[in-house]
């Protein structure tokens, strides 16, 4: 009777023993099989928002922007992003205008695990190098104080800035080689070149430099190049 005790309470522990590998088997992770280039081709893009950003800026904010990019590994994206901006600010006590062309450079890592070549919506966080070459310059201004009004003007002044952007945001096909997709950027400005007086008040492609962090949207159009530049 012990010896069938014995065998009994060995087999339970071996079956709980597998029950638990089994257990640990299912909660690993399959490896991803999308190990293979997704859009062989070029892709170019518009972005929309740029003409449409005084809805939410202080002034008379437009511009436009172009991109283009390419997958050079498997999910890995290079990027390059170009565009032009001004801001007008006409007040009573200020009239201030600002404008410059700009650059970014950077990269965009496709977070989702398409099934199979056909699928090239991605899910991505990325970050972009950027500078601009750019000028502003102040109308007139009034300073009132305790003597009453002081008035004045600068001339035009130009300046350059770097900074960079982290990035997160979404491209979805909604036909064939026509894309949309936004992007939430954090700016993150570096360094900026300039005279003492007047301090810069608006930095085109990264916005106001009042402080050294800035908060951007975009959304885009894109279309992918019917041409495949590389063999499979």
């Amino acid at each position: 009777m012990k010896i069938f005790n014995y065998t009994l309470t060995i087999a339970l522990l071996l079956l709980s023993l597998t029950s638990t590998a089994q257990q640990k088997e299912k909660k690993v992770k399959p490896k991803r099989t999308d190990n293979y280039i997704h859009m062989p081709g070029l892709r170019l893009g518009l972005d929309i928002s740029r003409p449409f950003q005084q809805l939410w800026t202080k002034g008379d904010r437009y511009g436009s922007e172009f991109s283009a990019d390419f997958e050079a590994s498997p999910n890995l994206y290079l990027v390059a992003e170009a565009g032009w901006e001004k801001l007008k600010l006409d007040q009573p006590r200020v009239n201030y205008n600002s404008s410059g062309t700009y650059l970014r450079l950077g990269a965009d890592y496709n977070v989702l695990g398409p099934e199979d070549t056909d699928t090239k919506s991605m899910f991505y966080f990325g970050f972009r190098y950027a500078f601009d070459i750019a000028r502003q310059q102040t109308d007139s201004y009034t300073i009132q104080n305790y003597w009453g009004s002081t008035m004045g003007s600068f001339p035009e002044q130009k300046f350059n800035s770097h900074w960079m952007e982290l990035i997160l945001g979404i491209k979805g096909e909604i036909v064939k080689n026509f894309y949309m997709g936004w992007s939430i950027r954090a700016k993150f400005l570096l360094a900026q070149t300039a005279e003492e007086l007047p301090e810069i008040y608006f930095t085109p492609g990264f916005g106001k430099s009042e402080s050294t962090v800035a908060l951007d949207f975009t959304y885009s159009i894109y279309y992918t190049l019917p041409f495949k530049f590389r063999k499979k």
